[in-house]
């Protein structure tokens, strides 16, 4: 969706003046009148940026599945959800249970540093080689990915630094960059998708928040006019102009 930093008006002027038929005094009398209390403000001119808005869901850039090795029983559990994890640290153990044999119990253990973002992990719970048992996310970097009108993917570059707003903290801007520029398109919508990737140091961006990026496309000289003088007739917009004075 495009949006403008401020709004270009074709100015229609609109001046009052006396009639054939009016006498300077009745002329007066009418506008008296007529008169309302304004408020005057001086156009300016000013670079009208023209943007394109793009919205998505944070994500990790990194996640793994985990799965047991083995069939069996799971014995204990040493992590809960959310719980930052080191590559190598047992998750849980399974105990096989094939009648009439022995067997040490096996480790379940973490490919990755990250967070426990998934747990299906319950002890006594049967289990197979099968069964997803944990997610674990690494969110220093994270990123998010928004649809794009295909008439806009040209106009994008990768490693264009890119601000992001998510709503959880309104009063923050991330930079992000474009990392990856969808080379096909859904020909269903005619968009295509754009990935932006940016850093997370404190880990406050969580999987699944929602994100708005603006990214300038180009920019152009304009006037600027407060969108409270703008006076709508119809398709038509006119503001008030003083002569004169």
């Amino acid at each position: 969706m495009l949006s403008r930093f401020g709004i270009i008006i074709a100015l229609s002027i609109v001046t009052l003046s006396c009639s054939k038929d009016e006498s300077p005094d009745e002329a007066k009398q009418t506008l008296t009148r007529q008169a309302v209390p304004v408020t005057v403000m001086k156009i300016r001119r000013s670079e009208i940026a023209e943007q394109l808005k793009i919205i998505g869901d944070i994500r990790p850039l990194y996640q793994v599945d985990i799965f047991s090795k083995v069939n069996g029983v799971i014995r204990s559990e040493n992590v809960e959800l959310g719980q930052q994890v080191s590559k190598d640290q047992v998750l849980a153990e399974v105990q096989q249970d094939i009648p009439g044999m022995e067997f040490t119990p096996v480790k379940i253990e973490a490919t990755q540093d990250g967070i426990i973002s998934l747990d299906l992990v319950e002890a006594g719970a049967r289990i197979t080689p099968q069964q997803k048992l944990y997610t674990i996310q690494q969110i220093e970097q994270v990123y998010m990915v928004g649809r794009v009108l295909e008439s806009m993917l040209g106009q994008l570059r990768t490693g264009w630094v890119v601000p992001v707003k998510v709503d959880a903290f309104p009063e923050e801007i991330f930079n992000g960059k474009i990392a990856e520029i969808s080379p096909v398109v859904d020909a269903s919508t005619r968009m295509g998708e754009v990935k932006i990737q940016f850093t997370n140091p404190r880990k406050q961006l969580k999987p699944g928040m929602f994100a708005q990026a603006e990214i300038k496309i180009s920019s152009h000289p304009g006037l600027l006019v407060p969108i409270d003088a703008i006076i709508r007739r119809g398709a038509n917009q006119y503001i008030f102009k003083i002569e004169n004075d």
